[in-house]
């Protein structure tokens, strides 16, 4: 009779703590959607007050910032397609890379944005090690390992306008599918932005 209890106490206690881990996994996931629609928000708001005052670099710095709030990173970039070349140009870098980074530029179809450029197609990397497109020389540029990537492409219509990715959670955590549908909505709003800006230029 005291094994069985003992065995029930057991059962209950790890219960317990499996029901306090899923807790804590679905508070984290509530407060990560928090984040993301307060930052989805501040976006489109940001895009429906454009005018031929806005400073289009400012409203680049803030649009890749609010997508890192959004899926939870510190480094991301927005790149440029340069229609002569077909380079893909580092026109705004948050986070470690930022000084080696900005105004690089990557050839034609080269990495993770290159191919997500190129086919206007997003891409969820969750094991950069694992993607044969992952290119591994801009980190060994930067010195930043990139474990995780989410990329989108910035796109006006059938237009290729460049791509905009998050490299890394603060977790940890590799991106999932959740992130990817959040930085799509992203892109799509970064894309209305910088063809309106392009408008009132």
């Amino acid at each position: 009779m005291a094994s069985a209890d003992t065995q029930t106490i057991r059962h209950l206690r790890q219960e317990n703590i499996r029901l306090k881990s899923e807790n804590n996994s679905l508070r984290d996931y509530v407060e990560r959607l928090q984040r993301a629609m307060s930052a989805l928000v501040d976006l489109q708001e940001k895009v429906d007050t454009i005018s031929p005052q806005t400073d289009i670099f400012l409203l680049i710095f803030e649009v890749l910032t609010a997508s890192l709030v959004a899926v939870g990173s510190e480094n991301g970039s927005l790149l440029l397609l340069d229609d002569e070349t077909g380079e893909l140009v580092f026109v705004e870098v948050i986070g470690e890379s930022r000084d080696k980074l900005l105004n690089y530029r990557l050839p034609k179809g080269t990495g993770v944005a290159g191919k997500t450029v190129a086919s206007k197609r997003p891409m969820l990397v969750p094991n950069t090690r694992a993607e044969p497109s992952f290119n591994a020389k801009v980190d060994k540029y930067t010195g930043l390992e990139s474990t995780s990537i989410v990329c989108v492409p910035l796109l006006d219509g059938e237009r290729r306008l460049g791509a905009i990715e998050a490299v890394n959670t603060k977790s940890g955590r590799p991106f999932n599918q959740s992130d990817l549908e959040v930085m799509q909505l992203v892109g799509k709003l970064a894309s209305l932005a910088i063809v309106e800006a392009e408008r009132m230029s």
